[in-house]
């Protein structure tokens, strides 16, 4: 399913972004903002989870906090793809310009005449739901890259080189 070993979310760049495709995700999006790592997810994009899962356990990585963490990998790969495809956004990005791009939109959204309309708003709150759970999950675990001995420093430089963004 994914594309290489370096890569293995490199084809949800590749993905169109289509309207059918956003309903799609939020409609998978959980109430506390993230995206559940699972193989419907990945079927989105055609993505294994599995796969990078694996590699963490490998790793080490402990069974309290695993949920947590590939639910901060889904919901950020979902994150990079939306900023990817807005070409707003210049990769490697890192999560406090995520922030600010976000509060951004929100900024454009209320002085365009698009504010009224429910399912942009909501398109915009659901993101913003998004952003707020990498951004304090990846606060909550951000000594975990270390700990697993990635050879990223932080959660987002790892996701984006498992999206190929880093390159």
């Amino acid at each position: 399913m994914s594309n290489s070993n370096d890569t293995p979310l490199k084809s949800i760049i590749e993905t169109p972004l289509t309207e059918a495709l956003v309903n799609e995700l939020f409609h998978q999006q959980d109430k506390d903002g993230s995206f559940p790592a699972t193989e419907s997810l990945g079927k989105v994009f055609n993505v294994d989870f599995e796969r990078i899962k694996q590699q963490l356990n490998e790793k080490g990585l402990q069974a309290s906090i695993s949920d947590e963490v590939y639910r901060l990998i889904s919901t950020a790969s979902v994150l990079f793809y939306f900023l990817y495809n807005s070409q707003k956004a210049k990769f490697p990005i890192d999560i406090e310009t995520i922030n600010e791009l976000v509060s951004k939109a929100r900024s454009e959204l209320e002085s365009l005449s698009l504010k009224d309309d429910p399912i942009v708003q909501t398109y915009i709150d659901k993101g913003e739901l998004a952003v707020k759970f990498v951004i304090s999950t990846r606060q909550k675990h951000a000594n975990v890259c270390a700990n697993l001995k990635l050879p990223q420093t932080n959660w987002e430089s790892y996701i984006q080189t498992l999206m190929g963004l880093e390159k």
